[in-house]
This record gives C-alpha cells, structure tokens and sequence, in this order.
C-alpha cells in the first residue's frame, strides 16, 4: 500500500511541493472526503471529513491553493472548492464550473505551463454506460484560464474517440441518481470505454492515465499519449486489469506515484527504462578510426517537477560526458540496450552538442 490506510473511493493525489503532498479520499465508498498530508509518502497525517462532499473527481494546485473538482451528482457537471487549507473544513465553493450535457464527467483537470486549466471529461452519448463500467468510448476536453470561468462543452478535438459506427437511433438507461432516464445514440458493433481520468506532463508528452473496459472482458488500468493537449491521443496500452481503477497520479520523492482505488497501488521511476548504456570514441588523427574511447557508463532520464506546478515534471535527457576525450576530428558512439522484463525500450532520438 503506498497511500494512507483505511481508504474508500477514488483517490485524488495532490503534489504541492517538496515535501508537501496530499492525498484526498473517503474512508467509506461514496463518503465525504477528508484530507491526509505527508512529508515523505511514507507517514501521513489525517484530517477527516474536511472537504465537504463526496464524488472528488481531480485537484490541482497554484499559488498556495487547491483547486478541487467534484461531481454533483455523481457523474454530472465538475463543480469547484477552493482551499488554501486543507487541514480545516472552512473553504470557497464556486459551485457548478462546467455544465456538461453529455453525462459521464469523472473529469481529470491539469495546469498547463501557460496557466490554462484544462478538464477531461467522459462523454457518455454513444453507449449505455451501465453496461460499459460508467466509462465511454468517447471523451472531451475543455479548457479555462483560471480554472473557474470559461469551461464550455467540446472545446477541443476528442482526446479519446474509439466509437463505433452511429446508427442513429436513440437508447435510454437508468441511472442511480436520477428516474430520468439518459439518452444515448446507438452504435453498431463492440465498443471499448474509457474513464476516469488523471494526467501528468513529463518532459515533451502529456500521459492520460483512466479506467479501460475491453468490450466483454474485465476492467482495467491504461494510458494515453501526446505531445499536445488540444489534439488526439495515441494509444498507449493496458497497464493492469482485473479492477477498477479510478485513479491518480502524481511526482513525489523522485518517483511517480498512480493511485487507484484498491490497496495495492503502482510506483514507478519514470518513462525511462533501466538498461541503456553508452560509450563515445574519438578520432584524433583523421583516419577514420576511432583512437580512444571512453568507459562504457549506464544513461538514464532524470525528473523533477516544475516550480509553481503540481503536474508538470521536467525531464532531463541522458547524456554522456566526452570531457575526458583528447581534441580530435571526429566522433563515434554506441549503444547497448538491455530491456528488463517484458518491457520494450524505444530510442526517440539522439542528440550531439558541440562548444
């Protein structure tokens, strides 16, 4: 278990700083959310029942506030708290923020390095989301300058949209909320859903990180990729399954952390895969062949998470040190890959600086 003990819903996992994170959570499912702080992700401090209300989808954070969203209902239109203290019940409710008239929220909101906040939603209209783990082959994406103002439905390309084919026709189902009964278009032929959803920016790519439902097989964990918000994401693959996620993720004490809501959670070093070692070679004379090499040294990835920003990790590329070769003429290196597991390492790209 690497959060609090005693948990009950969806995790909500807050980075404010160094040595400063908070983690958000009921301690019964579908309870009112209470706060835990921790110094180092190993103890944590409780302080219950402080945030009010129940169904806390996401949270971020900017200049010593928490933003935190949550459905009312469940399911429906993220509302806004914003706190500057969580370790008491006193704060600011703006209410509902995003009317959203497709159903299915369960929305994920990142701040972007230009401030925007952006919130991603489930769109329940092409599927009977009962049958689908309340999670959709379809999701949007809104965005607003301070987080509060400006959420207007369907702002941005669909970063998820695995729909089948629409049939035009119109089916209803129940939800526990509401006697309304919800609409929906039909479509033809097996959909996969997609929910709940939590981002995090390491270096160049945005990753999406939600529930997967395979249409009739078990509920899971995966993720998603882009470079850029404001456009489709790539498929990244499942992570786990046999579960339901609901999850969050987070950059604390040199690691990431992605919260779901059972007790066993996952940590993770980063994007960069252990097993990549280097050499370089100098051509002193101009023959073409390399005179003197330096010692074969293992290269990786390193991370730390932006000032000022709760989700933005900056990545500093593995390098290699030629200081220790003489002046020459030319240049050589090599590579040596050792993928652990089943994991498969991919090289983006390699780059020489000359001074």
């Amino acid at each position: 278990n690497l959060g609090p003990d005693g948990i009950g819903d969806a995790p909500v996992f807050i980075p404010a700083g160094d040595n400063d994170y908070w983690y958000l959570n009921s301690t019964k499912g579908g309870g009112i959310y209470g706060a835990w702080h921790s110094t180092d992700m190993k103890t944590w401090k409780h302080y219950p029942d402080v945030i009010g209300e129940d169904w806390v989808t996401s949270a971020e954070y900017k200049d010593g506030k928490f933003y935190i969203y949550y459905d009312q209902p469940n399911d429906e239109d993220p509302h806004l708290i914003i706190d500057d203290d969580l370790t008491t019940p006193e704060h600011e409710d703006f209410g509902m923020v995003f009317s959203d008239p497709s159903h299915g929220s369960d929305s994920g909101v990142i701040r972007d390095e230009d401030g925007t906040f952006h919130i991603f939603y489930e769109d329940w209209g092409p599927l009977n989301a009962r049958t689908h783990s309340w999670d959709s082959p379809l999701a949007g994406h809104t965005e607003s300058p301070d987080g509060i103002q400006g959420f207007t439905p369907h702002e941005y390309p669909a970063p998820i949209d695995v729909r089948a084919k629409p049939t035009g026709k119109i089916g209803t189902y129940l939800h526990p909320t509401t006697p309304v009964p919800y609409e929906y278009e039909i479509h033809d032929g097996p959909q996969d859903a997609f929910g709940d959803f939590t981002l995090i920016k390491v270096g160049e790519y945005y990753y999406l990180f939600c529930d997967y439902h395979p249409h009739e097989k078990q509920i899971g964990l995966a993720y998603w990729y882009s470079k850029s918000l404001k456009t489709r994401f790539t498929w990244g693959g499942p992570i786990a399954m046999g579960f339901h996620p609901d999850t969050s993720i987070g950059f604390a004490e040199g690691n990431f952390y992605l919260f779901v809501q059972r007790a066993d959670s996952f940590i993770s070093s980063g994007p960069w895969v252990d097993g990549v070692s280097a050499r370089a070679g100098v051509d002193i004379d101009g023959d073409n062949k390399i005179d003197e090499w330096t010692e074969w040294q293992t290269v990786k990835e390193t991370y730390q998470r932006k000032t000022g920003f709760s989700k933005i990790v900056e990545a500093t590329p593995a390098s290699l040190d030629l200081t220790s070769l003489p002046a020459g003429v030319g240049i050589q290196f090599e590579l040596e890959l050792q993928s652990p597991g089943e994991n498969v390492l991919q090289l983006d790209r390699v780059e020489l600086q000359m001074k």
